[in-house]
């Protein structure tokens, strides 16, 4: 990962000049922002940095965040709220083992489309002391409905282990194609989702999805539409 904010990292969502104004220059902050996560670590974006790539002047961004730091907890903030919906969506119809089954599907596709913003959002030191109400409702919503789901597939004493059994399990298959380590012959001979499924049916006791083979869930896949 690069370790600093080159203007290429943002090229592809810069406007011309002077085209922004309050109402649309925090959005685009936002975005711009998770699109330069994509190429390089938090700590190395800046509010300096943006405002160039976005054509504005260095105190415009200041009028919306008042730091690096809460321009990151709003990026996280919007992170939280696009998983929750992807979760929620995929998990809508059937039997409540395949909804689920589906949901931790999407997480991984999440998590491996993308990795600069799911860092960002489980695995950065710099939101810990981020004090911003929003973040911390979405977090907790997207951490709600993963309760929710479990709450109706075990035992009431169950739930706050098996929550935290599967999180680290989805969490570790999305950080294992982060570092690059899915090359190893040890995950060359299984798919995430057969992970899932296994994990699921160790936890529930429900068979194996039997809708045929287990799809190839990686980075790339995870990025076709």
């Amino acid at each position: 990962m690069a370790s600093t904010l080159r203007p290429s990292a943002l090229a592809s969502s810069v406007k011309d000049p002077g085209t922004y104004h309050h109402g649309t220059l925090r959005p685009a902050l936002i975005a711009a922002a998770q699109e330069a996560l994509n190429t390089v670590a938090p700590e190395s974006i800046s509010l300096k940095a943006l405002a160039a790539q976005l054509g504005v002047s260095q105190p415009a961004p200041y009028r919306h965040f008042s730091s690096r730091e809460a321009l990151l907890a709003a990026v996280a903030t919007d992170g939280f709220e696009q998983f929750t919906a992807a979760l929620t969506e995929a998990g809508r119809e059937g039997p409540e083992s395949e909804r689920f089954e589906r949901a931790c599907i999407a997480y991984l596709r999440f998590g491996y489309k993308y990795p600069g913003l799911y860092r960002l959002m489980f695995a950065s030191h710099l939101l810990k002391t981020a004090e911003d109400p929003s973040l911390e409702r979405a977090s907790r919503t997207a951490f709600d409905s993963l309760l929710d789901r479990i709450e109706k597939l075990v035992a009431p004493k169950l739930i706050n282990v098996t929550a935290i059994w599967v999180w680290s399990t989805l969490h570790g298959l999305v950080m294992l194609e982060a570092e690059e380590l899915t090359s190893a012959t040890l995950t060359q001979k299984v798919t995430p989702v057969e992970v899932v499924q296994c994990m699921i049916a160790s936890l529930f006791g429900v068979p194996r999805s039997s809708k045929g083979k287990a799809k190839n869930i990686s980075k790339k896949a995870a990025t076709r539409k």
